[in-house]
């Protein structure tokens, strides 16, 4: 029994041994790039929607919205990193929010005249 394992393990390890290793590269960014988005560890980054009445909160994962953590922007670093108190999901779920969330999944916003105007078209509909 223990030669047929000490036997299986050893065939196994000359196979894994002779597999080919594909070619591997590593693209270098270079001192001029700069980053369109900057990147955080909590993964969340700055959003605002003027036209829903939403201002800058922080953008998560999930659609969920937090506060903007005011001690770390005051001190130079990221406000979302971390981000600071939930605020909901969807950012139609901010307080004062003036636009809604469709019975499709559509984000409108109600006008003045009483006319519905549609911010985002359903994901349903796509």
């Amino acid at each position: 029994m223990k030669f047929s394992i000490l036997g299986f393990a050893a065939a196994a390890a000359m196979l894994v041994s002779a597999t080919p290793l594909g070619d591997s590269s590593v693209e270098i960014r270079d001192e001029s790039s700069v980053l369109e988005t900057r990147q955080t560890s909590s993964g969340c980054y700055y959003f605002a929607s003027p036209t829903c009445c939403v201002p800058t909160v922080c953008m998560c994962a999930g659609s969920r919205i937090y506060q903007i953590n005011r001690d770390n922007q005051n001190r130079g670093l990221h406000g979302c990193d971390p981000p600071w108190g939930f605020i909901g999901t969807g950012y139609t779920s901010y307080p004062g929010s003036c636009c809604r969330l469709a019975s499709n999944g559509a984000i409108e916003k109600a006008e003045e005249d009483g006319s519905v105007q549609t911010i985002e078209a359903s994901p349903m509909e796509a």
